[in-house]
């Protein structure tokens, strides 16, 4: 790790709100979802090779990866930082992100989906009858234990700013305390599912103590606010010259901006599948015991 932080100095505590927005203005946040080499109707498989050389690239050019944790309390931290987050907790990156990062001295943020930890993604449309798998707790555990990020996910991947009080209050404290309990440590950031928020989710968000919550490419920008941070998604197709881009943080291509907008959408389409053939599916998440009470205190 680089001796100069990106503060220009080490803290010794818990950092001021408007210190880590400063931080926040310099540092890319990349997402991901799946490593792996099997297929699917989507774009949001990235095939490990493709993966390994963006790590390399992210060496070049002399990046050190961050998690959020760190930005509340590592006393120091590398002039050039960037975080790399994975949506959705697949076992696909403690399969093959996790090790491929480990030479490098990189970490990430996993986001996990907390009622299907261990299950299949049956939340998602999956097109062809293609499934995947979640990270157990075992596996999450370990990535924890390896200085990853757990963050949460929500509890069953639906779209937040589209439930009632009740139910968004289940998701986002209920997530909270489930992955606290599989992490062993409560989790500093929470990730929209879709990257879809407003000001009710993200005050909820704010109620359950998250520091940081992400959306994705449409989520503000102009105004670095903790609770609705821009994630710049990578693609499978997409080769390291647009790899590059996407680190410029402060001045990403209009062009690429609006490419990444319009390749965003189709996953507005899930939550309407989701309301028409997965009512059942989440009516038996909600009733599955866990860590979360409706009576709790929060």
């Amino acid at each position: 790790m680089s001796s100069m932080s990106i503060s220009g100095r080490a803290v010794s505590k818990r950092r001021h709100r408007d210190s880590i927005r400063a931080l926040l203005a310099k540092i890319p946040i990349l997402t991901y979802h799946k490593i792996e080499n099997r297929r699917e109707v989507g774009i949001n498989a990235l095939p490990p090779e493709h993966f390994q050389a963006q790590l390399a690239c992210l060496q070049e050019l002399g990046y050190t990866t961050i998690t959020f944790h760190d930005l509340l309390d590592s006393p120091e931290l590398p002039e050039k930082a960037v975080i790399l987050t994975f949506d959705d907790g697949y076992a696909s990156v403690y399969e093959h992100a996790l090790p491929l990062m480990q030479p490098y001295g990189f970490r990430g943020v996993v986001y996990a989906v907390g009622r299907f930890i261990g299950r299949w993604n049956d939340w998602d449309a999956n097109l062809g009858g293609i499934r995947f798998r979640h990270m157990d707790r075992r596996q999450l555990r370990e990535l924890a234990d390896a200085g990853w990020e757990v963050g949460a996910h929500s509890l069953t991947h639906r779209a937040l700013s589209w439930l009632d009080e009740t139910s968004l209050h289940r998701e986002i404290f209920g997530s909270r305390d489930l992955l606290a309990d599989v992490a062993g440590r409560m989790p500093a950031s929470f990730a929209y599912p879709f990257g879809m928020h407003h000001l009710r989710v993200r005050e909820m968000a704010k109620a359950a103590g998250f520091a940081f919550a992400c959306g994705g490419i449409n989520s503000a920008a102009e105004a670095v606010d903790p609770l609705q941070l821009r994630r710049v998604p990578v693609y499978q197709f997409e080769g390291l010259s647009a790899y590059r881009k996407k680190l410029r943080i402060a001045g990403l291509p209009r062009l690429e901006y609006l490419k990444l907008r319009i390749l965003s959408w189709p996953a507005v389409l899930t939550p309407l599948y989701q309301k028409r053939f997965r009512r059942e599916l989440f009516l038996e998440m909600e009733g599955m015991p866990g860590v979360y009470s409706n009576n709790s205190n929060d």
